[in-house]
């Protein structure tokens, strides 16, 4: 999408969307490249004589991959519901669906995640802060009165679990290692997948945002801000849970990890209703954990080979680490002992 927007093009865009917003014409602006991560989108920051704002681009991808649908449509939609149910979210400020472009509000540069890498020793306090968001943000779904939403229409089935674990198969095992033999070794998986994505289906689902983690949560001085909700669907109460704190990019202690857990399931009187007992919380929070970092692996690969975004390839180890140690906690060593001599890093020590 990006090779096609020529300089030119994107500052007659840039000038159309703002003198349409403004209601006058905006001659004296400049147009800043933002970093779109992994996903579909572009991101530019739009500096003007009252301000600035973030221009987002949208490609057309086909809905499906994933469970998702169209994330231009989806986005406009997550967002308008968000904010009217008092979850910080962006504001949106001028659309043009035809090019499927937005003019968005300016949350600045720092994500939860540059917060705690700017400042370490204040890690706890702002993945509490994180928490109490997520806590928050299931709160008001639980408690909401209409269901209309993209996230009401899909949800997290048996096959789409089954789907993202084939993926970390296909990129973990089959397109990374070439001995020994792995010919034989997904019917075994599969059958060992099929259990857990049973189980997880049988849990409590609420709508998730689906990656509530450092790098979709922007820090600003007003609070936390959610980003990239295009993707909610209903799923595991478990499962944004997982992605905040088995966050491939934030690592924990293991008493950092529990007492986070604790915080949640202290505050969270929405987990303690629909899951009765903490034990089964717990196994719950692990057993998502193999799913959901599972997935995360096989999407870095993925994304190293695929589309060449090198920068994902640090965070496969500790995200397997994660994998081998939800594996131990819940005693399923013998999945472990059938991925080993694929997967180097389960044989390693975790720093």
């Amino acid at each position: 999408m990006g090779e096609c927007v020529t300089e030119q093009s994107l500052n007659y865009a840039v000038f159309s969307l703002l003198g349409e917003w403004l209601k006058r014409p905006c001659y004296d602006f400049t147009v800043e490249p933002l970093c779109g991560d992994a996903s579909g989108r572009l991101y530019h920051r739009i500096r003007f004589d009252k301000g600035s704002c973030i221009l987002m681009t949208v490609a057309y991808t086909k809905p499906g991959e994933f469970g998702r649908g169209d994330s231009w449509a989806d986005f406009l939609v997550m967002q308008k519901t968000l904010a009217n149910l008092g979850l910080r979210v962006p504001a949106v400020f001028h659309i043009d669906h035809q090019e499927r472009r937005a003019l968005l509000e300016d949350l600045g540069n720092e994500t939860l995640f540059a917060r705690i890498e700017k400042t370490p020793e204040k890690k706890i306090p702002l993945l509490r802060a994180a928490l109490d968001l997520l806590i928050t943000w299931q709160r008001t779904m639980w408690a909401r009165k209409r269901f209309d939403t993209p996230a009401d229409g899909r949800s997290f089935t048996r096959s789409l679990f089954i789907e993202e674990f084939r993926h970390f198969y296909e990129y973990m095992i089959e397109k990374r290692v070439y001995h020994p033999s792995w010919r034989n070794l997904w019917p075994k998986l599969e059958r060992r997948f099929i259990r857990i994505s049973r189980e997880l289906s049988h849990s409590p689902y609420l709508v998730a945002h689906r990656d509530f983690q450092s790098k979709n949560l922007m820090w600003t001085k007003r609070g936390i801000f959610i980003i990239d909700f295009q993707d909610a669907l209903q799923a595991p109460i478990m499962y944004d849970l997982v992605a905040l704190l088995r966050d491939s990019y934030v690592s924990l202690t293991e008493d950092e990890m529990l007492h986070l857990l604790d915080h949640y399931w202290k505050y969270n009187e929405v987990a303690r209703e629909v899951l009765a007992d903490k034990e089964k919380f717990y196994r719950l929070f692990f057993l998502q954990t193999i799913q959901r970092k599972m997935k995360d692996a096989g999407r870095f690969m993925y994304l190293h080979q695929v589309k060449g975004k090198q920068w994902f390839l640090p965070f496969v180890r500790p995200t397997l680490f994660m994998v081998r140690d939800a594996l131990c906690r819940l005693e399923m060593e013998e999945m472990l002992d059938l991925l080993a001599p694929f997967i180097p890093e389960f044989g390693e020590v975790s720093s």
